[in-house]
This record gives C-alpha cells, structure tokens and sequence, in this order.
C-alpha cells in the first residue's frame, strides 16, 4: 500500500503495510534515525516524534494513522538555516 505522509514539512509517498509502525517507516524507509527503537511497547519514550504538535510514541503507532498529519522527527527541529534547536544542541555531542 502506498502511503501518503507528511514528515518534517515535506511530502513523502512510500510503499509500506498501513500497520507498519511508523518507527520503521520512518527509519527503514525514510533514512530518519532520530527516533530510536527502544522498547517497543510505548514506555520508554526513545522513539518519540511530534503528530500534530503532540507527542507519540512511533513504535506504536501505525503508519497508515498519520496520512494527513505533521509528523515532526527530531531531524525536522533544526531551523531552515541548519542551526540547532535547543533540543538537539542537547543531544549533541559537538557542544
């Protein structure tokens, strides 16, 4: 099934199953790796990512439940300049 997903502002179309967490489309299809497989189960919050403004767990969320919603992935934090976010000057190592 082909997908239609907005993630970080840009459209994106991909071939995936709609009950395919969105975690590994995001990862697997996309090449987005700031959300990380942790648990698997929505309790450690490792692959968190904004819909709509909120956070959610992507492990365990299915893919095809965001067609037509903003997901925003830590990638998508940055200013259109490329600076940082306060988040990700966070997580990075290069402070």
């Amino acid at each position: 099934m082909t997908l239609s997903l907005l993630i970080n502002g840009s459209p994106h179309q991909v071939d995936a199953a709609p009950d395919m967490p969105l975690l590994y489309v995001l990862r697997d299809h996309l090449g987005l790796n700031g959300a990380k497989y942790g648990c698997g189960m929505g309790q450690c919050g490792a692959c968190t990512v904004q819909i709509d403004g909120r956070a959610a767990y992507s492990c365990i969320t299915p893919a095809a439940a965001v067609q037509g919603r903003r997901v925003t992935t830590i990638e998508g934090l940055s200013a259109k300049d490329g600076a940082l976010s306060p988040l990700q000057h966070r997580f990075s190592p290069r402070r």
